[in-house]
């Protein structure tokens, strides 16, 4: 397996978010909206597809994926309140852990908007 150096979303590697408050939360800093963080999981056979539609920003096609709870490929994502923010990234199951396996895309204004969107109608199947 080659293994790459990606920034992990995880550690909230962004410029664009800041620890602020008594509790250190992240924010988004153009409009200091808290962010939360969150994850879904799509089986094996979705990788490509998720990995297209999310370099081309066709979130409508998300609804289309199979999401289901406890799979091999898992999609962490990071969203500010207001929804002027989203970012995103896939993670792989190897060998009894998941370890990164895309780059960061990372999602501002309307774009972060419709991707909310998207994952809003999604769907875990059992």
């Amino acid at each position: 397996m080659e293994t790459k150096e990606y920034k992990n979303l995880n550690n909230h590697e962004l410029p664009e978010l800041e620890r602020k408050g008594l509790f250190r939360r992240w924010h988004y800093k153009p409009t200091q909206s808290a962010v939360d963080k969150k994850e879904y999981y799509f089986i094996a056979d979705d990788y490509d597809d998720l990995k297209t539609l999310l370099e081309k920003h066709s979130f409508n096609d998300l609804k289309g994926l199979h999401c289901k709870t406890l799979s091999p490929i898992k999609l962490v994502v990071l969203t500010s309140k207001d929804g002027k923010f989203a970012a995103t990234q896939i993670f792989r199951y190897y060998d009894y852990y998941f370890v990164l396996d895309s780059d960061i895309w990372v999602y501002i204004d309307a774009d972060a908007e419709a991707f909310v969107g998207a994952l809003k109608e999604l769907k875990p199947e059992g």
